[in-house]
């Protein structure tokens, strides 16, 4: 019985012995398999045995060193190819060149005025002074009005096509109206910011310089988060007193305007009511009104014997060069086919700097006569704002 109990231990510490060796080597096998596999030495010393991060950060030259019987040689891994002259102008950067190739109105020279207008300051016929001291623009008792009396009519070649540009929201910079108006024929138009700092100030320069001088009415932002047009613009909730208020301090202007420029936002059902009466007041007033907004809401408000235009092209402040390049070109085909066209333009420097270029592109006014000799690429004729508006 004894040595039954024997063998059966045997066996036992035997199987046991046998199944810890199967367990060892297969340990053995995984710990192999699972070793990463390294390129190099160099590889092998930056990690550990257990592949855990990088024990060791080598730097190696940039570099290789060859050895030579008179002195180490360095050769460079990658032989670069030397760079041509565009390659190398490319590269250089300075702030002189960078200021070169930035839109400055600043760098823009000057011209004398092509015009002349007849009232630089406001005319006492054409003008309501209010309880308040407002100074408003009105219709004279013998049915002149602003629009005509303080704008200016041109005569331009019959074969030429008419081209009225505006440039809007001007004022919360006095350097930049002079600027502008000093750069731009006389036959650019200009219209003043609600929050002009100094408006009659701003509207005396660009009328010396004999541009034609209008004010913005701002309307309630599409994206009130985004943008907030002020406490001027016609919001929706305003009731009618509050939006004529709004209206009479837009026009208190003590200088010359002989309109507005109704800028984008919203106008549709909600504020067409509104809009109506300022419509109508501003006819009754002798105004013109310019519709640049994007959509057809103001358009449809219909107040007989208004003087109104709607712009063509808009250039606002986000624009790209691309994106004003397109409108302009744009602006030419309407032209064409139309015999006219109205152009909008925010100051931005880019957008300046653009239609100033645009504009001294078109070609020089000749006669019928000689147009038949000489090809016109451009027979576009820049004239003020008033000059594209019949009642």
């Amino acid at each position: 019985m004894r040595d039954k109990l024997e063998k059966y231990d045997k066996l036992i510490t035997a199987a046991l012995v046998i199944v810890a060796f199967v367990l060892g080597i297969g340990y053995w096998f995984a710990e192999e398999k699972s070793e990463p596999q390294y390129l190099s030495k160099i590889d092998r010393l930056m990690f550990d045995k257990d592949n855990k991060a990088p024990k060791f950060v080598l730097t190696l030259p940039n570099k290789l060193v060859a050895s030579n019987k008179e002195k180490d040689v360095f050769v460079d891994e990658m032989q670069e190819k030397p760079l041509d002259d565009a390659q190398k102008e490319e590269m250089e950067f300075s702030l002189e060149v960078l200021l070169k190739r930035l839109p400055n109105i600043s760098t823009l020279p000057s011209k004398p005025a092509t015009q002349q207008l007849d009232y630089i300051q406001q005319e006492e016929s054409l003008t309501e002074t209010t309880d308040q001291g407002q100074k408003l623009p009105k219709m004279a008792e013998d049915g002149r009005k602003p629009w005509s009396e303080y704008g200016l009519t041109v005569s331009i070649q019959p074969n030429f096509k008419k081209v009225s540009v505006v440039i809007a929201g001007l004022g919360l910079d006095n350097n930049a109206v002079k600027k502008i108006s000093e750069v731009f024929a006389s036959e650019v138009s200009m219209s003043l910011s609600p929050y002009a700092t100094d408006a009659a100030g701003a509207i005396t320069m660009a009328r010396t310089a004999g541009h034609e001088t209008y004010v913005d009415l701002l309307l309630a932002s599409r994206d009130f988060l985004k943008e907030d047009s002020g406490p001027l613009s016609i919001n929706l909730n305003l009731s009618m007193g509050s939006a004529i208020e709004r209206f009479h301090k837009t026009l208190d202007k003590p200088a010359p305007i002989g309109g507005i420029v109704v800028r984008d936002g919203v106008a549709n059902d909600n504020n067409a009511f509104i809009l109506n009466k300022l419509l109508s007041e501003a006819k009754n007033r002798g105004l013109l009104v310019i519709d640049a907004t994007r959509d057809n809401a103001l358009a449809n408000i219909g107040v007989d014997g208004l003087a109104r235009r709607k712009a063509d092209i808009i250039i606002h402040k986000d624009m790209l060069k691309e994106d004003i390049e397109r409108a302009l070109q744009k602006a030419e085909n309407i032209a064409f086919d139309k015999g006219q066209v109205l152009v909008i333009v925010d100051p931005k420097p880019l957008a300046i700097v653009s239609v100033y270029d645009w504009v001294n592109t078109f070609s020089p006014q000749i006669s019928y006569e000689e147009a038949k000799t000489i090809e016109i690429s451009k027979p576009f004729a820049l004239v003020p704002l008033s000059n594209l508006v019949v009642e």
